[in-house]
């Protein structure tokens, strides 16, 4: 018979979980891009299956309006966030009529977007093959809780919130220290930032949106550390944001919409 692991209270000590943890994870092969899902911070609104009680994904907790992780399934009020990465792409996806999903991710600069013509009812940018394009800004952020833990997560912005990702990027570039050569504008993870939601309508409806306000300096100097080694994976392609077939999280109605934010 297995004898049982010991506990920390019946002997094991944690310097031999940190020794082994640089010999042997136990994950094997682990490929970060094909084998894990990094985790999105998307808003709930209140056509989010998480929020019906009819639907299988329904939490009872989730309300409209919150912030909801995509793999730990939690949801928040509110986040603190360090963001180390952004990136804007031209995500493709095919028609709802036709079954939806996730067909690709285009690099801002490789001129699909010039292959599209408006659909001049639904203001949707269609390409010829009848897929259609949505401009997507991604910030990788490193999520930071109460009691000093931290995961890294991304969060996408389309249609209505691409406004709210422009005012976030110049808020990071209006971010200054002084340093013994003067001010300079420091790296985007030397600053936490806080996350909530706000009420957003227009003629097509009403739905929840991003909230952005200044956090503090970063102190920490093994969280600047973890913020500095996502921000180098995720510009080096190790780790990407990869839209999964969209099970609707949120749908901003100022568009026809509806990708994970």
């Amino acid at each position: 018979m297995n004898k049982s692991v010991k506990t920390k209270e019946n002997g094991l000590d944690l310097a031999v979980i940190a020794d082994d943890a640089k010999k042997m994870s136990g994950f094997g092969t682990l490929n970060l891009a094909r084998d894990t899902a990094i985790p999105y911070i998307s808003i709930l609104q209140t056509s989010s299956p998480q929020v019906n009680p009819s639907k299988a994904e329904h939490i009872e907790t989730a309300k409209a309006g919150q912030l909801f992780n995509t793999v730990t399934q939690e949801t928040f009020d509110t986040l603190e966030v360090i963001p180390v990465f952004y990136h804007l792409k031209y995500v493709e996806w095919k028609p709802r009529e036709q079954g939806g999903g996730f067909i690709n991710s285009h690099d801002a600069d490789s001129g699909i977007i010039g292959q599209t013509k408006r659909d001049p009812m639904s203001g949707k940018m269609v390409l010829p093959n009848g897929n259609h394009i949505v401009q997507t800004a991604y910030h990788f952020v490193l999520m930071l809780d109460a009691n000093g833990g931290y995961q890294n997560a991304v969060i996408s912005m389309s249609s209505s919130q691409l406004k709210k990702s422009r005012r976030w990027n110049s808020l990071m570039l209006s971010q200054k220290i002084k340093g013994p050569q003067g001010m300079f504008t420091p790296p985007t993870y030397a600053f936490t930032y806080n996350l909530s939601t706000v009420s957003e309508s227009n003629d097509r409806g009403s739905w929840f949106g991003f909230s952005i306000e200044k956090g503090s300096q970063v102190t920490d100097a093994s969280i600047y550390g973890e913020s500095k080694a996502f921000a180098q994976s995720a510009a080096s392609g190790a780790v990407d944001a990869k839209p999964e077939s969209p099970k609707l999280i949120s749908e901003d109605k100022s568009s026809d919409e509806s990708v994970p934010f």
